[in-house]
């Protein structure tokens, strides 16, 4: 299909990518710029010590806020471009469930957190209460830098498997629910979504990362938002192609099926 067709067809998600990409690259070339302690101490890294026991804490904080932006911008920017690259549908979608609900999926989440990451907003957001702070840190005095590296961690892990999810399922890449090339390659081999367990994994890495109670609620919006999505996806391939009734019978929902695969 034409580039010129995509456009006119969806120039809607496509110019609400385009923004998104925008607005984090801008806010990262922000934070980058704005910044220059922080590149003192990762130059100087090998005498941190001389700054204080804060500074490896400020270091490691700071580093994770960079790599929370960049894992963010990533993952849009891969959506945005396995968007452009798709096949025609052979069969396209119908009606608000079809059309319009998984639009909100990805939608909803994105905006909650590209919001939560502009400081003019961020700042108005409220944060955790005092009781459950003085909580985390009778559990640990340094609980912000293993929740970071929680974040982090699974920020990269969702990403990764997104991008290896999403590199078989390549030209039927969609975000409304349209029928294309059925896969049943790669970890599309044992799960019917693997791409949505990347990216709710990926999501996860950003809540936490926040720092914000926000963060998490939007989690679980998100990972409704997802199965639902997952759902309405199944009946409208269950309604037009044949077998994948009989590949939904020997796979896992969102990841591999122990049962099944026995």
């Amino acid at each position: 299909m034409p580039f010129s067709e995509k456009l006119r067809q969806d120039w809607a998600p496509i110019l609400f990518f385009g923004i998104v990409i925008t607005i984090k690259t801008y806010y990262l070339i922000i934070y980058l710029n704005s910044n220059e302690d922080l590149w003192g101490l990762l130059w100087d890294i090998g005498h941190i010590e001389d700054y204080g026991r804060g500074a490896a804490f400020y270091l490691t904080g700071g580093l994770t806020s960079m790599l929370y932006y960049a894992i963010a911008l990533a993952f849009d920017t891969l959506v945005f471009f396995s968007f452009i690259i798709r096949v025609k549908a052979r069969e396209r979608p119908k009606g608000f469930r079809e059309n319009v609900f998984p639009l909100i999926t990805v939608f909803v989440p994105m905006i909650g957190f590209t919001l939560l990451i502009i400081p003019q907003v961020r700042q108005f957001v409220p944060g955790y209460s005092a009781t459950t702070l003085n909580l985390l840190r009778e559990i640990s005095p340094i609980f912000p830098f293993y929740m970071n590296m929680a974040g982090l961690l699974a920020g990269l892990l969702g990403t990764a498997f997104s991008i290896w999810a999403l590199s078989y399922l390549r030209h039927s890449f969609g975000l409304r629910a349209a029928v294309r090339e059925l896969v049943t390659t790669g970890p599309y081999r044992w799960a019917r979504h693997p791409l949505y367990a990347g990216e709710i994994i990926h999501i996860l890495g950003i809540a936490i990362l926040s720092g914000k109670p926000a963060g998490l609620y939007l989690f679980v919006v998100a990972v409704a938002l997802q199965v639902v999505r997952a759902k309405i996806e199944e009946r409208k391939f269950l309604s037009t192609v044949p077998e994948y009734r009989a590949y939904r019978d020997s796979t896992g929902f969102l990841w591999p099926s122990l049962r099944r695969a026995r």
